[in-house]
């Protein structure tokens, strides 16, 4: 790669540094979360630089559709791009004193060319399982919204005076239906986005097709791993689940029990500890069950797998 260029992303603005490859800092820039305008600095860095996308690497941290636009320009143009997650930048920094687009957007460049062998290209199946990973959060935002009318419900408006409960609990329960509707209406298109690549549809089956693994948890493994090239390693995605114990020790001082890291991801680790309670009392419920000669059925790995 002869430059770098890191892109700092935000609602309105795209904040652009570039570096050669000796690591000098050519320019800084900041052009509207806009197509045109990113073509329009592209095509000025490559007269004023001599820059040759095809032999530079960009790099931008995911914040959520904020990056759409850029991301469909990069795949459509075939530019080489890394998309990382920020808190690999903010660890590699050390102490920092300057927070602002500008800088943000040198240390992405920075980081970019050292760690450049850590580098995973963007590609169209990445972009497809981006779409996806919208569309899961988008649900888990109207499940939350839908829990909290709930709550009102059982909770808030029984406090309330008796002459506005009733209109309170009417209203909320109109939220509710709306909320499920909106619910069922994301994940016929979070379906839809599975079915529309062989690839991913394959791997959707063979989730599904493991006791307690239900349609989200499925859909969110495959958005979160991008297609399960993510993690190179099982123990790699077990760590970043935080299901993985680590050990808190120093010298022959042992600091507290063996515990999992708060940096894991809480949402998956709670789909897979609810996953896993699901499995655990289908099993418990099938090793209560009487047979037609009267004695308990017996569970084991080849019994009939719970209806979901």
């Amino acid at each position: 790669m002869k430059h770098w260029i890191g892109i700092d992303v935000s609602s309105k603005t795209l904040d652009f540094a570039l570096l050669d490859e000796l690591g000098t800092h050519l320019e800084s820039a900041q052009v509207g979360n806009d197509r045109k305008a990113v073509m329009k600095l592209m095509a000025a860095w490559r007269k004023r630089h001599a820059v040759e996308i095809e032999q530079s690497l960009m790099r931008l941290e995911p914040t959520g559709h904020y990056t759409l636009m850029m991301l469909n320009l990069v795949v459509e143009q075939q530019w080489p791009t890394w998309l990382a997650h920020p808190r690999d930048i903010q660890q590699s920094m050390g102490i920092k004193r300057v927070k602002n687009d500008k800088v943000d957007a040198l240390r992405i460049a920075q980081y970019a060319r050292t760690f450049r062998e850590r580098a995973r290209m963007f590609t169209a199946q990445n972009l497809k399982l981006d779409k996806l990973k919208h569309l899961l959060t988008r649900r888990q935002h109207l499940v939350r919204v839908r829990a909290m009318y709930k709550k009102h419900i059982s909770d808030l408006n029984r406090y309330m005076d008796p002459d506005i409960k009733k209109a309170f609990n009417q209203l909320d329960k109109r939220l509710i239906a709306a909320s499920d509707r909106a619910v069922l209406r994301v994940e016929q298109l979070i379906m839809a986005q599975v079915r529309g690549d062989e690839h991913t549809s394959e791997q959707y089956d063979l989730l599904r097709s493991i006791p307690g693994v239900g349609p989200q948890l499925s859909a969110y493994l495959i958005a979160l791993t991008d297609g399960f090239h993510r993690f190179t390693d099982p123990r790699e995605l077990a760590c970043h689940a935080g299901v993985a114990p680590f050990e808190r020790s120093s010298g022959s001082s042992v600091r507290g029990r063996t515990r999992v890291s708060h940096q894991a991801n809480k949402t998956l680790k709670t789909m897979l500890h609810m996953a896993a309670l699901a499995n655990a009392a289908c099993w418990r419920t099938q090793d209560l069950l009487p047979t037609q000669s009267g004695r308990r059925q017996e569970a084991h790995p080849g019994g009939q797998r719970c209806a979901e």
